[in-house]
């Protein structure tokens, strides 16, 4: 048994005089009876919890009976998520229900936006131009190139135009780079 299963009894979570009637699969909701004969419903799913009056109490054809001799005091525990409103078929808006999903989709968004910006703005920044000299001519470099395709095209040694291009890796030629080609 658990620690705390003596609270998990209707006389320990229900207010005073409310009564389970129900329980309708369909829905998942339980109905409860108060004392003075209103349905109440509970939320999809809950067995406690916030209660929605469905109907109210029973109409008599004779009026209540008040005595003047009763100035006592009524004590009636009613839990703060009682919904006393008139309206009986107002529904809470699924914005309402879906705020901690669509909070938590917002924060993902907002992460994946970041992200993004991130790796656009460090791929956007081209190397810059080599300054080539007046013996050479600037060559941009595209998909395919490599230093020796560059070189047989322009009809040099690979050494010639690594001489030319201090610091060169011709393993790793990025692509709108540029590499200065000496004139033939």
């Amino acid at each position: 048994m658990g620690r705390w299963s003596r609270y998990d009894t209707d006389e320990e979570r229900l207010p005073e005089g409310m009564k389970r009637i129900g329980y309708d699969a369909d829905t998942e909701t339980y109905s409860y009876r108060d004392a003075d004969g209103s349905i109440w419903e509970g939320a999809p799913g809950n067995q406690y919890g916030h209660l929605t009056r469905v109907s109210g109490p029973p109409t008599s054809s004779a009026p209540p009976d008040y005595d003047d001799d009763d100035n006592e005091e009524v004590s009636v525990r009613m839990p703060l998520s009682y919904d006393n409103s008139n309206d009986y078929t107002q529904k809470p808006s699924w914005r309402h229900e879906m705020m901690p999903l669509l909070n938590f989709l917002v924060l993902i968004g907002l992460f994946l936006i970041a992200v993004f910006w991130f790796l656009g703005s460090s791929g956007s920044k081209h190397p810059e131009p080599a300054a080539c000299s007046d013996q050479t001519v600037p060559h941009k470099i595209v998909t395919g190139d490599t230093c020796w395709s560059i070189a047989e095209a322009n009809h040099l040694s690979v050494d010639s135009l690594l001489q030319e291009n201090e610091g060169l890796n011709c393993d790793a030629l990025s692509i709108g780079g540029t590499v200065c080609v000496p004139k033939t």
